[in-house]
């Protein structure tokens, strides 16, 4: 029994860790949330021996632990949102397609997450923008806004996900 948790332990704690942290940006808070995935894990036999989907559960008790942690954190999650740099954000929004269909269905969950966080009207512009493909100023046409208030939405929307994604 001990060794088969060992192994699982050993696969699977690097993965689990780099997935938290980079929904928890602290290497600290990382650590213990891994650590709480793992002990959890430990005390419920009948759901890793002999399982092939250990996997599924792992990350998905990961998840619920790193956002629990961010719900309980989330005034600190918010702060610095200004100096965004959004090279690295739209990059983040490629990356997104490319990861382990694991951590895949995870990211689009934070996206959706991050995504009904947001006020109505910077969604709206945000979703006009990067889901349906609408240059600024088709997007200020069809609200009736300026093209600057388009922008700065954008950049906004941009800034608040980087917060999630980027390490």
């Amino acid at each position: 029994m001990h060794k088969e948790f060992e192994i699982i332990f050993k696969s699977y704690y690097g993965p689990i860790r780099a997935f938290i942290l980079r929904l928890v940006k602290s290497e600290d808070d990382a650590e213990d949330l891994v650590q709480d995935v793992f002990s959890q894990l430990w005390i419920k036999p009948d759901v890793w021996q002999d399982n092939p989907e250990v996997d599924r559960y792992i990350y998905r008790m990961a998840k619920y632990s790193a956002l629990s942690f961010l719900r309980d954190h989330s005034r600190d999650v918010c702060h610095g949102l200004v100096d965004a740099d959004l090279d690295i954000v739209e990059r983040v929004e490629g990356d997104v397609g490319t990861l382990d269909p694991l951590i895949h269905d995870e990211a689009n969950l934070l996206l959706e997450m991050a995504l009904d966080k947001m006020p109505p009207k910077r969604r709206e512009i945000f979703s006009l923008s990067r889901f349906d493909g609408l240059s600024h100023k088709e997007i200020a046409d069809k609200l009736g806004v300026s093209i600057r208030t388009v922008e700065s939405h954008i950049y906004s929307a941009l800034s608040s996900l980087k917060s999630i994604f980027i390490d």
